[in-house]
């Protein structure tokens, strides 16, 4: 089993043969974090134990996938070919297929309620909706660099850059209306006074600015990391998941 579950600071893992993840969600109020692998492998963990819940074979090709837990089961989204395909896991069978028209893709992730896709390009990013495979919108980014990334909270999204001090946000989820630049609203931090450094993998103070938490040596770069201020998951390129249930941490 590629996962190890961690209750402190110097986490051990179990070295088995696993595709490598591309992505991984974490749906905390579901007790559940969620792997996608190249292999097109979508799996559920259980984050109070940390064992595997399901396995799903999904016709995934490509490097850019998500998935996630939503009101009407499990959905895998991926892009390939100039395609976003949209798959029901438990049905096994296509929601959507829709033209995806962006070279260059950097992240697509499902928003965090489930009920969009969004798509990020080098210079702008997409969005369609999972019930009707209809475009919700587009932003033209007015930066360049790499290292991009997204962070979704419901229908709002944030793009992250080595190239900018703070993440820059739209909201997606207006009804008639193009996407909103969330010019006085930062990104969402879930813990007050404690915060993920996506950049440099790592806790810091938001008060203090000390970093009381970094995951060090070949854990420096997950291929994808989530934190919800409790729980901290991160999936590698190894194929391992690791979890870290913060309430068990002691912060200095």
């Amino acid at each position: 089993m590629p996962l190890m579950m961690c209750n402190t600071a110097s986490p051990e893992f179990i070295p088995l043969a696993s595709a490598p993840i591309k992505s991984i969600t974490l749906q905390a109020k579901d007790g559940i974090a969620i792997s996608s692998h190249s292999d097109g492998v979508v799996r559920t963990w259980d984050i109070s134990t940390g064992r595997c819940k399901s396995s799903f074979q999904t016709p995934a090709e490509g490097d850019h996938c998500d998935a996630r837990l939503v009101s009407s089961g499990l959905i895998s989204v991926w892009h390939v070919h100039r395609k976003i395909h949209i798959w029901d896991l438990e049905k096994r069978e296509t929601i959507h297929t829709v033209d995806a028209t962006g070279h260059n893709i950097s992240c697509i992730r499902i928003s965090g309620d489930g009920s969009k896709v969004f798509c990020l390009y080098q210079g702008f990013i997409q969005a369609w909706c999972i019930p009707t495979g209809g475009v919700v919108g587009e932003v033209e980014l007015k930066f360049s660099g790499p290292n991009k990334s997204l962070t979704v909270d419901g229908s709002r999204v944030w793009v992250h850059s080595s190239t900018l001090s703070e993440p820059l946000g739209w909201d997606f989820g207006i009804s008639g209306s193009s996407p909103v630049k969330l010019s006085d609203i930062p990104l969402p931090h879930p813990n007050d006074t404690k915060w993920w450094d996506i950049s440099q993998f790592r806790i810091k103070d938001t008060v203090s600015g000390k970093v009381v938490f970094q995951l060090a040596g070949r854990l420096a770069m997950p291929a994808d990391s989530q934190w919800d201020g409790q729980h901290l998951v991160a999936g590698y390129g190894s194929g391992e998941v690791l979890i870290l249930d913060f309430n068990h941490i002691l912060f200095e």
